[in-house]
């Protein structure tokens, strides 16, 4: 996988957390529109699911690695606006994604220490999408980790920010 170039000291922060066995739960990942916050996400992700956080990056040939980006791998979810039929994207990501995280958060890791998820972006979760989110980050189960992208994490609930570390990238 090809590393993403800058925000070093956030993937750092990130990955050394894990090495200490002290990972976070929730991160934002928190920036303007366009400056790679969600690639350095899909990284970091990779890297936690592979168990690379000492190397910071995971070669493509690694078995994570080829489940990550064939889209299959069986302990990372990622929610995103769908496509809707007339291929524009939907308004925000529904309480019904979230919910579709639900075997997910309730199974042990398949083929990894943890579970990763991504939400890019959090500012779009609608209203009972965040609630329903909120839950799992109030309680939540054994070696899951929540990375949120957010362009303004002012518009998430307060709640979700208290449950998180913020990490800011420009």
């Amino acid at each position: 996988m090809t590393r993403i170039i800058g925000h070093d000291a956030v993937r750092t922060e990130i990955l050394r957390a894990a090495l200490s066995g002290r990972l976070h739960h929730g991160w934002i990942l928190a920036g303007p529109p366009g400056i790679g916050k969600a690639s350095l996400a899909r990284e970091i992700a990779l890297c936690l699911l592979a168990g690379e956080e000492a190397a910071g990056q995971v070669a493509d040939t690694h078995p994570a690695a080829r489940f990550f980006h064939a889209g299959t791998h069986p302990d990372y979810a990622a929610l995103a606006r769908l496509e809707k039929e007339n291929g524009d994207l939907a308004r925000n990501i529904s309480i019904d994604q979230v919910r579709g995280l639900s075997r997910l958060l309730s199974t042990a890791p398949s083929i990894s220490r943890r579970r990763v998820i991504l939400i890019d972006s959090a500012d779009d979760l609608e209203r009972n999408a965040a609630n329903a989110l909120l839950k799992s980050l109030e309680e939540p189960p054994a070696n899951v980790v929540f990375l949120l992208v957010s362009h303004a994490p002012s518009r998430l609930l307060p709640t979700i920010r208290s449950r998180c570390r913020l990490l800011r990238l420009s």
